[in-house]
């Protein structure tokens, strides 16, 4: 900046300098917005990505796998239950990747699946992508705490854990139960 401002001075007026010295500026500013609108684009489709929601839940899903697992060689009274789960997260993965594979560019985000639903009306159904995707979130957060409990109490029963987990996380969302 310091050498253009000496080039401009060289047999100009000091209102000519100002006025090139502020196109300069702006030239610039111009530059920086647009860069900073292009990372806040970015950072948002980075945020919402459809695919790395549908990555999340099928790593949740093995993880559900496993602990079924455990629990029916345990003869614990929780195998059926993370069964259950563990179908509702494959139907909201299934839901998400049929809609994902109809036009992949349109659908990497989920801010734009969720948006298209709602101007059509759509996004309260049952078979709505928003709620499978309002559900998945759901379940990572149950998963989430039944992982920690697991890891911080060891010695508790299975049952209590998941128990404890549905309590905080999805019996507010399950009126009749």
């Amino acid at each position: 900046m310091e050498r253009e401002r000496e080039k401009m001075e060289s047999g100009k007026s000091e209102l000519r300098m100002a006025m090139e010295e502020l196109c300069l500026l702006s030239s610039r500013d111009v530059e920086d917005h647009q860069q900073e609108q292009e990372q806040e684009q970015e950072q948002k489709q980075q945020r919402s990505s459809t695919m790395d929601l549908l990555c999340v839940s099928k790593q949740l899903r093995h993880v559900l796998v496993e602990l079924t697992k455990l629990s029916f060689a345990m003869k614990d009274e929780i195998g059926p239950t993370l069964l259950v789960l563990r179908q509702d997260i494959q139907q909201n993965i299934q839901r998400l990747e049929d809609l994902h594979a109809r036009d992949p560019s349109k659908y990497a985000s989920l801010t734009a699946i969720v948006t298209e639903e709602v101007e059509e009306g759509m996004s309260k159904k049952t078979n709505s992508c928003t709620r499978a995707t309002i559900w998945l979130s759901r379940s990572m957060n149950f998963s989430l705490h039944l992982l920690e409990s697991l890891l911080k109490n060891p010695e508790t029963s299975l049952k209590e854990m998941v128990e404890k987990a549905y309590k905080i996380t999805l019996k507010p969302y399950h009126g009749w139960i």
